[in-house]
């Protein structure tokens, strides 16, 4: 044993992810949850990466115009 204990705050970070997928056991989401609910630092973090997802589900949901796809075809450079 190294004597040092773990950092919540390092730990909670781990968990945000599995937290968001829904993988996290009964018990590690209880210990999320409690984290959370505590520090304004993670919350902050946790909210910022739900908010993240959604952008993203709703950014690749959403067509994009042919205007908008011609003026980023023609800031393509091509490979060499």
């Amino acid at each position: 044993m190294s004597g040092y204990a773990i950092d919540p705050c390092d730990q909670c970070e781990e968990m945000i992810q599995p937290f968001l997928d829904r993988e996290l056991s009964e018990e590690e989401r209880q210990v999320a949850e409690s984290h959370l609910d505590g520090c304004d630092y993670c919350r902050k973090r946790y909210k910022f990466e739900e908010r993240l997802r959604r952008y993203v589900r709703q950014a690749v949901t959403e067509s994009m115009s042919p205007e908008l796809k011609a003026k980023l075809a023609e800031l393509r450079t091509p490979l060499i």
